[in-house]
């Protein structure tokens, strides 16, 4: 199959067959003379109607899902869980309370926006999060926009809002010490027959460390997607920004007329004539 069967031109109607004239010279010359709209495997796939589609992953996706196992793991083991230490008893409240939070909230929130970021999922009526296609798309223009303003020469107005997808190394690394410490606390629970009550005799060092690493983890996967969103809006705001002011731009005469005898403040003026 080619590009053009997969369009399913019904050549037995003579009207339309009357009606699709051939192209002049001068058309075909300027179709031979075209840059390639695709390279060979995308022709390929594009006459197929195969291969078109599974291009993106999300490269967090898997390690997420573990930390978010691990975090309800952990609401499971220390809701109403104590220790005889009361060092132990804060720190075991402190890890179900972040790690509720963990599950419920934060790692949802950041498997969202890494989906977006990696466009394994679509863009949608949410403009607060970056999404791969509006990001780079901002991007791009502001690359061109701060060369000129800021002499940036490098792409972080495009890897600003892409933070979030790049630290699968560190989360790697909390998940690796956040499960080995949640194996400790399982296996150190005993019940208590006369108290009726799940004890644990983890160490006070471990109890720390596991809140610790809750606590690091939490504060990870919250931060890098908020500081993605924040760099998108800024983006949004500068370009907005941008598209008003360079309105001013190649005005015309009847413009020019009306924004400096009728409509324009003293202050437009003032840079029009400057």
């Amino acid at each position: 199959m080619s590009v053009y069967a997969r369009l399913g031109f019904n050549s037995s109607n003579p009207t339309i067959n009357s009606l699709s004239s051939t192209y002049s010279s001068n058309v075909n010359t300027q179709m031979t003379i075209l840059p390639s709209l695709l390279k060979p495997w995308q022709a390929n796939a594009l006459a197929t109607g195969t291969g078109t589609d599974a291009f993106f992953v999300n490269p967090v996706a898997n390690v997420t899902q573990l930390i978010w196992n691990t975090s309800n793991t952990l609401v499971e083991l220390t809701t109403n869980l104590i220790s005889y230490d009361p060092t132990v008893n804060t720190s075991l409240a402190n890890i179900v309370a972040t790690s509720v939070t963990l599950a419920n909230t934060t790692a949802n929130n950041y498997l969202y926006v890494t989906n977006k970021e990696s466009n394994v999922i679509p863009p949608d009526s949410d403009t607060t999060t970056p999404h791969y296609t509006t990001a780079t798309a901002q991007g791009k223009m502001l690359s061109y926009i701060t060369s000129q303003t800021d002499g940036i020469q490098n792409t972080s107005v495009i890897m600003g809002n892409f933070s979030s997808v790049t630290i699968g190394n560190t989360l790697a690394n909390l998940y690796s010490s956040m499960n080995t410490l949640t194996t400790i606390l399982s296996n150190s629970i005993t019940y208590d027959f006369i108290s009726n009550t799940y004890v644990t005799s983890i160490s006070v060092n471990n109890a720390l460390a596991l809140q610790n690493v809750v606590s690091t983890t939490n504060f990870v996967m919250y931060y890098y997607p908020h500081q993605d969103s924040q760099f998108f809006q800024n983006s949004a705001n500068v370009i907005s920004d941008y598209n008003k002011l360079s309105g001013f731009n190649n005005l015309g005469q009847s413009q020019n007329f009306l924004l400096n005898n009728y409509i324009g403040t003293p202050a437009l003026k003032a840079h029009l004539n400057s």
